[in-house]
């Protein structure tokens, strides 16, 4: 398991995010929105981004929360990452309590996961993860 401590993952988030919008780009965006599920259960917080399968274009994410995801994205084939923390009983070397990822790699840095974002279309997109844990 990879441990973090609580602000690295943030800054994590925070960088994954910085540049997902239409900041005048000109490139047309269609929100895709769905629910994550976890073991049988929502997904209580969590991020989730969509890119290009080929490589070429932007990542666009957002949260997670409550099990519910909206996010504004172009259109074309995507691979999805999920990720989500919790509390871990390790200490970082400040003391501090660290955050240990669960979502398995299978569902984020080696992930499987795609959507196909239609133009102009209704883009609802549930996962469904198994995580055994």
């Amino acid at each position: 398991m990879m441990y973090l401590p609580r602000h690295a993952l943030w800054l994590l988030a925070v960088s994954v995010f910085v540049g997902c919008s239409n900041s005048g780009s000109g490139l047309a965006l269609y929100e895709v929105s769905g629910e994550v599920v976890v073991d049988g259960q929502p997904l209580e917080n969590g991020s989730i981004t969509f890119e290009p399968v080929d490589g070429k274009g932007g990542v666009y994410g957002d949260q997670i929360q409550n099990g519910r995801y909206t996010v504004q994205v172009a259109s074309g084939e995507k691979r999805v990452s999920i990720l989500a923390s919790r509390p871990s009983k390790a200490l970082g070397p400040d003391g501090n309590p660290m955050s240990e990822q669960y979502i398995p790699a299978s569902y984020n840095t080696k992930s499987q996961l795609t959507a196909n974002v239609v133009a102009d279309a209704q883009n609802e997109v549930d996962f469904t993860l198994d995580v055994g844990k």
